[in-house]
């Protein structure tokens, strides 16, 4: 029954993903909890099923916004990191959807332990994949958000300039024709102006208009992200006009900006 209702759990999971209907989702958490307690402890499925749980439930927060749901996802996904064992293939998976639900929490509640507890999750991850990895872009990314983030409570250079050096090495791994770069050189970009912004260095605003533009470029035509991206190109350039007073970065700056507008 267990592995039946894990199966059924996991169609409805599937279909919500396809179709995007709450109820989908909400009938999947339903059966994965009675599978979940259907499966004894210690028994070797235990923690996937509770994993896929954990998901399911992160993936309804992300829909309608209940921290109960996060909250309930995090306890879960707890329990799947301390029933994994050491060396698990998916050690370094679990521990980032964990490190990922306790950034969401901290965007949610702004509890700086939580943004503390995910870097340190997210640390941890990285350092269990092993090298050429293709998750291991993804997972330095996540991490530089999260120090990005920190920043913003602590007002410490040092997390940004962490941030910096992991969204760098992000990007560094990434292939070329990668879906994710653009969001990658994005980032990296953002970190860079923030912290232009904190300590004036001209150069390290230039280093992130290199990346925002690199960003733009790779996006296609018709991407959502791509007026975000283009908004906050134009503002870099207008920023170092500010700095600089070259009308070019100006000029350039009403250029991007209206592409935005009209992307």
């Amino acid at each position: 029954m267990s592995v039946r209702l894990n199966n059924l759990g996991a169609a409805f999971q599937i279909r919500f993903e396809y179709t995007g209907d709450v109820s989908d989702l909400t009938e999947a958490i339903s059966i994965q909890h009675r599978a979940v307690q259907l499966t004894p402890n210690g028994h070797p499925d235990r923690p996937i099923r509770l994993h896929n749980l954990g998901m399911s439930l992160q993936s309804r927060f992300g829909r309608i916004g209940d921290i109960s749901d996060l909250t309930e996802a995090i306890s879960i996904q707890q329990q799947v990191v301390q029933l994994t064992f050491d060396g698990h293939p998916d050690m370094p998976m679990r521990l980032h959807n964990l490190g990922a639900s306790f950034q969401s929490r901290f965007e949610y509640t702004g509890d700086v332990s939580d943004i503390i507890e995910a870097i340190s999750i997210q640390q941890r991850a990285v350092r269990l994949v092993p090298d050429g990895h293709p998750s291991m872009p993804m997972r330095l990314s996540n991490l530089g958000v999260s120090f990005q983030s920190y920043f913003g409570r602590t007002g410490k250079v040092s997390d940004l300039t962490e941030a910096i050096s992991t969204q760098q090495r992000a990007v560094q791994l990434t292939l070329n024709g990668h879906p994710d770069r653009p969001i990658w050189l994005h980032n990296l970009g953002m970190s860079l102006q923030g912290r232009f912004e904190h300590t004036g260095n001209v150069s390290d605003l230039t280093e992130a208009i290199s990346n925002q533009q690199r960003a733009v470029q790779l996006t296609p035509d018709g991407h959502p992200g791509m007026p975000m991206r283009l908004h906050n190109l134009g503002m870099s350039f207008q920023t170092r006009f500010e700095r600089t007073g070259d009308a070019s970065d100006l000029m350039e700056a009403i250029s991007i900006q209206q592409r935005a507008t009209h992307p």
